[in-house]
């Protein structure tokens, strides 16, 4: 991976892009919401230089090898989480243990396992017609 030193012109035009938390001089900060939208892009089969670029990143940004390596890395990220609307993107350490659990406590566990995956259902059907 190659070190990039930005200008102080290109800092201040990665500033002014709502994708970006934070920019230093050798560093980018994408937001949240810029992860989540280049992964469901991707999903929908879009090259990663078209998701930058539709999500206005500079051409600096989007001829480098950043589009490439970060949603690489995000995707990653994602198949490790539980879930993608949950605030922090940690991976799965929680293991369920149904036998210390109340009847009341397994039945909601499921409950919410099942609302899970009707809405992962219906997203998987708008995503690929």
């Amino acid at each position: 991976m190659v070190k990039i030193n930005y200008s102080l012109e290109q800092i201040s035009e990665l500033e002014q892009n709502k994708y970006v938390l934070k920019v230093t001089k050798t560093y980018i900060t994408f937001t949240k919401e810029c992860k989540l939208e280049a992964i469901r892009l991707s999903n929908k089969r879009y090259f990663y230089k078209d998701i930058f670029i539709q999500l206005w990143f500079p051409r600096f940004i989007i001829e480098s090898e950043i589009p490439r390596n970060s949603l690489n890395r995000w995707k990653k990220i994602l198949k490790n989480t539980w879930t993608i609307h949950s605030n922090k993107w940690r991976k799965k350490k929680e293991k369920i243990d149904f036998n210390n659990m109340t009847l009341k406590e397994e039945n909601e566990y499921l409950k919410a396992k099942v609302a899970y995956l009707e809405e992962l259902q219906k997203l998987k059907k708008q995503d690929y017609p």
